[in-house]
């Protein structure tokens, strides 16, 4: 069973996951607009505000394959 930092089921915002993933919430933006994200991390937009937020244990594993964890 893999350990994260966080329960692996929580939702995080843009600003932490571009962090842990160390590229800008831009480009974080992007990849989930042109589908690059797309069965690789659970995310869902907020009906209210329309921000994305991203599943944390989604997050931590891309980081772990693109060598980026902090």
């Amino acid at each position: 069973m893999k350990r994260y930092p966080t329960a692996p089921n929580l939702y995080m915002d843009p600003v932490e996951a571009a962090q842990i993933l160390g590229v800008a919430t831009s480009t974080l933006r992007t990849w989930a607009r042109t589908g690059r994200l797309e069965g690789i991390v659970d995310w869902f937009p907020d009906p209210t505000t329309g921000w994305r937020y991203y599943r944390a244990g989604d997050i931590y594993d891309l980081a772990a394959q693109r060598g980026t964890t902090t």
